[in-house]
């Protein structure tokens, strides 16, 4: 019935939806728009595309296992060295990025990772 009655049901009040919105433009300023934020979001995306592409020209790099399970497919290929990069903590892939293309590769951003 919820689903079906094609608008909602509940929600803020006028004075908390204002609220919400005065938060959401404080956090947006100083929180997920900051420079430093920006600058660690494109240090990390820099780090994922590189061990992607480090992996997919050399799928050894990723280890035994994980190598030994890898697709034949391009999109199963793919797909694997996703998923090896997705089960990576922070300090992890900033190490491995280290490991692969020298510590003084890693972005200044992520330096202290």
């Amino acid at each position: 019935d919820v689903r079906a009655a094609g608008h909602a049901i509940a929600g803020f009040s006028e004075a908390m939806a204002a609220s919400e919105r005065g938060l959401k433009r404080f956090l947006y300023a100083t929180l997920y728009h900051h420079p430093s934020q920006i600058a660690a979001a494109d240090a990390a995306r820099e780090v994922v595309t590189g061990l992607f592409a480090a992996y997919q020209s050399d799928p050894a790099a990723m280890g035994d296992d994980w190598q030994g399970r890898m697709p034949d497919d391009a999109i199963g290929r793919a797909r694997h060295i996703g998923d090896f990069i997705a089960g990576m903590t922070d300090r992890f892939a900033v190490n491995r990025f280290a490991d692969l293309f020298g510590r003084s590769a890693v972005p200044a951003a992520l330096a202290q990772t």
